[in-house]
């Protein structure tokens, strides 16, 4: 069987069998399709999507002195009469340079050293660029930002949009991300901010979540003021870090016996110090020991051998407070964190339990190495020799 293909066309078909040549026309295809991913990360180093984690990370090599790019060291590691060597004794360059990594669920699979003359920044940006640029349609279960509290340039796209679920600002204003996030995606299903201050209960971002986190770890020597915990007006929220001392748990299970707080209503103090929230149960039973229940209808994963309560609030409703595990990881180290819980819940249906979690989020729509050959079409061009 032959083919009829004038020269012209043959050489057409041969020019763009070559991946980088086709590129731009295959990004320009994929970038039109929308994306769903379930979790996106940025960091000052870092792009995260779902399972895939691209960074820009600094590495060594150690070039020994027979090696032809030891005489392309920089001047300030050559050797010169007079000069004396202190901490090795070895003729060994230790050259310093950035490179591409690629991990798959924190696993590295991949890397590539990025160019002498291009600054980290720079690869940074055009990392950003490369995976979220130009897409008009990016939906996030979770949107995470996490700048450490520096005073930092995110060299994002222009134009960059998210539909979002849910935002995660870790220890940064929530409102320096705003321009990020598409009007569409209010009221949030869940916000986790940090404590910086009463001012942020007013923001009606805040008061519209679903499901409010604030982080109190930045409080050195003092709370959250319990007036401002009282007035929260979100489903579910939890304090992380929480300091509430029980004179002010006590005071806050006497206004939710009010009857002030809607039937779902649900409260988390978070502490990672687990015996003191045991303590914090024994002491509420002193008080209401005559409600103590085994909540058999709550499926939740309780602190061992701690009390838990159902106090009737009106015909209606009623006041649950019990303690749970959450064992939640942080930094990649599992720490015991449990938390106190106090939930409002019809008196006769059955009790369902908060637990603050997402909904499970679209799958990604393209599998997740098309990120990779996108990422080292532009990184990893032909191979050079670092």
């Amino acid at each position: 069987m032959t083919y009829h293909l004038s020269y012209p066309g043959q050489r057409c078909i041969i020019e763009f069998l070559e991946a980088n040549k086709r590129s731009p026309a295959l990004q320009k295809a994929e970038k039109s399709i929308p994306f769903n991913l379930d979790h996106v990360q940025i960091t000052l180093f870092s792009l995260t999507l779902n399972n895939i984690c691209i960074q820009i990370h600094p590495a060594t090599e150690q070039i020994p002195e027979d090696d032809p790019r030891y005489e392309s060291r920089p001047d300030d590691v050559k050797m010169q009469p007079g000069f004396i060597r202190s901490g090795h004794s070895d003729s060994v360059w230790h050259r310093r340079f950035h490179e591409v990594v690629f991990f798959r669920n924190r696993e590295r699979i991949a890397s590539r050293p990025i160019p002498e003359n291009v600054k980290d920044y720079i690869a940074l940006e055009k990392l950003y660029q490369i995976m979220l640029g130009g897409r008009k349609d990016i939906r996030v279960n979770m949107l995470e930002l996490e700048t450490y509290g520096s005073r930092v340039i995110l060299r994002l796209p222009e134009g960059l949009n998210f539909r979002i679920n849910g935002l995660d600002t870790n220890r940064e204003d929530f409102k320096y991300y705003l321009p990020l996030i598409d009007s569409s995606s209010f009221p949030l299903k869940k916000l986790k901010i940090p404590f910086l201050g009463s001012q942020i209960f007013e923001h009606q971002i805040v008061q519209n979540s679903d499901c409010l986190t604030i982080d109190e770890l930045s409080l050195i020597n003092d709370t959250i003021p319990l007036n401002d915990i009282r007035k929260l007006t979100n489903k579910t929220a939890v304090i992380q870090h929480s300091k509430m001392r029980i004179e002010e748990m006590m005071t806050l299970i006497r206004n939710w016996l009010s009857g002030e707080k809607s039937i779902g209503t649900t409260l988390m103090l978070e502490k990672s110090f687990m015996p003191i929230n045991q303590a914090i149960l024994r002491s509420i039973k002193e008080i209401f020991k005559e409600f103590e229940n085994d909540l058999e209808n709550v499926e939740e994963n309780f602190l061992l051998n701690c009390p838990r309560f159902c106090i009737p609030i009106n015909d209606s409703s009623n006041l649950l407070l019990y303690g749970i595990s959450r064992g939640i990881v942080n930094n990649n180290i599992n720490w015991p964190v449990s938390a106190f819980v106090m939930k409002v819940v019809a008196t006769t249906p059955e009790v369902m339990p908060g637990n603050c979690l997402f909904e499970d989020g679209a799958p990604l729509i393209l599998p997740s190495m098309i990120f990779v050959l996108f990422a080292f079409s532009y990184f990893c061009g032909p191979s050079t020799s670092p």
